[in-house]
């Protein structure tokens, strides 16, 4: 059983343009999220559509941390995490969205547990986190039960009859970056957070 972390981004973005490589003192928001999935001690996969574009900005920051990375389907994010696991022998799939750079470690390990529980035969998500800072994960099965085609929209088909891991933490914010007021309450959430790697540092 092979389970990885598909830290899933892009380059290209109508609302807020390259926001996977916007910086922060120095470091891209991929970077700080890709140090921020080495904590967990799962491996990782970068993974991006395959255009010249995402290959020559995000590829090289895969190579720089030592992480896979895997270029795939353009528009269809499940034919992409489809063949993703089909050429790296992943049998089940803990995501990692690129917006969403300030999820925690813990999170996910709490997530992995979880389904190591199962067997890793159930799909896992986490519920009363902040906007952003959820996390689901699924067997790479899930994937080929859906004829659903795009890059929006799709996890629900994924994790269907999941099992739900609960949080009670009840501040309503947002924490996922699309617009550029989002990323700027990111930053500073990082920027001043004592312990900004875990969601109970956020105040």
């Amino acid at each position: 059983m092979k389970v990885a972390i598909f830290l899933t981004t892009r380059v290209g973005s109508t609302r807020l343009k390259n926001k996977a490589l916007l910086e922060i003192n120095n470091q891209t928001v991929t970077d700080i999220l890709i140090e921020r999935l080495k904590r967990t001690g799962i491996p990782i996969i970068l993974t991006v559509p395959d255009t010249s574009n995402d290959i020559d900005e995000l590829f090289p920051i895969a190579k720089y941390h030592g992480i896979g990375f895997f270029a795939g389907e353009k528009d269809n994010i499940i034919k992409r995490h489809m063949d993703c696991a089909k050429e790296n022998g992943v049998d089940y799939i803990i995501l990692s969205e690129g917006d969403d750079w300030l999820v925690c470690s813990e999170t996910i390990n709490a997530v992995y547990y979880k389904a190591s529980e199962l067997k890793f035969e159930k799909a896992i998500k986490t519920e009363g986190l902040p906007f952003g800072m959820n996390v689901i994960a699924y067997p790479v099965e899930n994937l080929l039960k859906t004829s659903f085609s795009s890059d929006t929209g799709w996890g629900v088909y994924v994790t269907e009859d999941a099992c739900i891991l609960k949080f009670n933490y009840k501040r309503p914010y947002k924490l996922s970056m699309d617009y550029l007021s989002d990323a700027k309450l990111m930053e500073t959430v990082y920027l001043k957070c004592k312990r900004n790697e875990y969601v109970g540092g956020i105040v």
